[in-house]
């Protein structure tokens, strides 16, 4: 498993006049768009969380999704816990976890941890994207890169795997580079090169499949030197928000059927299936949110002068935008009223770690918190609107969610 990154300072840069090799290359494409994972017990628990119900919430990487927080700069000042109120008695949260060669649910209200069927044993364990409906998940065990004459290529295609929430079959999607998350439930964009050793660089080519694998458009070769999947840009409505592989902090919205390039954005702070919130970040700017259907544009309470460190995520239906720089509450801004509310208790200090997504189909805030880099129980809690703290449970025997042999906690 990886080491905790930062959100904004993993993204890699192009450095004028050096070409850096295809497995660095293909390393800091990875690192750029990937979050923060909550280290427990010298594990990822990446992902997530029903409570009460089988649907998920992702607290792992996608653009626009579930979010880790940035840590704050050092500060004696502010908590290293989570505060509110307990969480109501069987209340059930279900972690997603990866862990040994596989993937499995961990309920922590029957402490089992159950095995995920249908995925090939990976000795690196499996890593997650959250889709609407589940899950996409793919092996950690990095595969060498094949390239020609020093060019830089995304080596031989990766097999994905589709999870749906709270189920314990996996079913396969198909093999490529990367799967970017759509707008469409049960639908993924399968990115693939014609060969392992094409350059890297060059165009790929993104398809709409179902989450079976079944073709439901055609393909499209996206342009060059633009990047999407594994977190590298998203479907956002019919159209594909896209990475630039020269400039870390912009993207284009491009319409895969035109070829047309709709507009250009800076700073993307998340994507919500019809919505982009992002800033110019000058001093006084405020982060923006965009309804691409309606070629509307909103601008929220929301300081946008430094949005490389802030951590956001749309609600499934694109209402509630949940927000939150370094060492600050969290706050949900509400696109439809305008209001922005702050979320007490929710600030840590750099001693702890913190991801937050939303329940699947629902305005319920899930946020998962943990000390850094080292022992210490992690805390699940969740918020939404009308409440006034947040309820909270904490995990203690961390042991438990390793125990996977037996699926079973004695």
């Amino acid at each position: 498993m990886t080491d905790i990154e930062g959100l904004r300072t993993a993204m890699h840069a192009a450095v004028d006049g050096e070409k850096a090799s295809a497995d660095e290359l293909i390393r800091l494409v990875k690192r750029r768009h990937r979050r923060h994972t909550i280290r427990v017990a010298c594990i990822a628990v990446l992902a997530v969380v029903a409570v009460a119900v089988p649907a998920g919430i992702s607290l792992h990487d996608r653009l626009g999704a579930p979010s880790p927080v940035p840590q704050a700069r050092p500060s004696r000042h502010l908590p290293t816990k989570m505060s509110g109120q307990p969480m109501p008695a069987g209340t059930n949260f279900r972690l997603l976890v990866s862990a040994g060669n596989g993937a499995a649910w961990y309920s922590t209200a029957a402490r089992r941890a159950e095995h995920i069927g249908g995925l090939p044993r990976s000795q690196g364990g499996y890593q997650f994207l959250g889709v609407l409906g589940g899950w996409v998940a793919w092996s950690y065990n990095a595969a060498s890169t094949v390239c020609t004459q020093g060019n830089q290529c995304p080596g031989p295609p990766k097999e994905f795997y589709f999870i749906a929430d709270g189920s314990l079959t996996a079913t396969r999607i198909g093999a490529g580079y990367a799967v970017a998350a759509s707008s469409r439930r049960g639908a993924v964009w399968l990115v693939t090169y014609p060969r392992a050793s094409t350059n890297f660089t060059g165009s790929a080519t993104a398809q709409l499949v179902s989450t079976t694998g079944r073709p439901l458009g055609p393909p499209y070769r996206l342009p060059a030197d633009y990047l999407l999947g594994n977190g590298a840009g998203s479907g956002v409505g019919g159209d594909l928000l896209l990475n630039s592989n020269q400039n870390n902090s912009h993207t284009i919205l491009w319409d895969p059927r035109t070829r047309r390039v709709l507009r250009h954005l800076d700073n993307v702070i998340a994507t919500g299936p019809a919505q982009i919130a992002w800033s110019q970040g000058c001093r006084s700017c405020r982060v923006q949110v965009l309804n691409v259907p309606a070629g509307t544009t909103v601008a929220t309470p929301i300081p946008g002068r430094n949005p490389a460190a802030l951590a956001a995520a749309f609600s499934d239906d694109g209402r509630l935008l949940a927000v939150q720089a370094p060492g600050r509450d969290a706050e949900v801004f509400d696109t439809a009223s305008r209001t922005l509310t702050a979320i007490p208790g929710t600030a840590l200090s750099s001693a702890n770690l913190q991801n937050f997504g939303w329940q699947a189909g629902s305005h319920r805030l899930v946020i998962a918190a943990g000390p850094n880099n080292q022992p210490g129980p992690a805390q699940l809690a969740y918020w939404q609107p009308g409440d006034t703290r947040l309820r909270i449970a904490t995990i203690h025997n961390l042991a438990e969610i390793t125990a996977l042999q037996t699926g079973a906690i004695g």
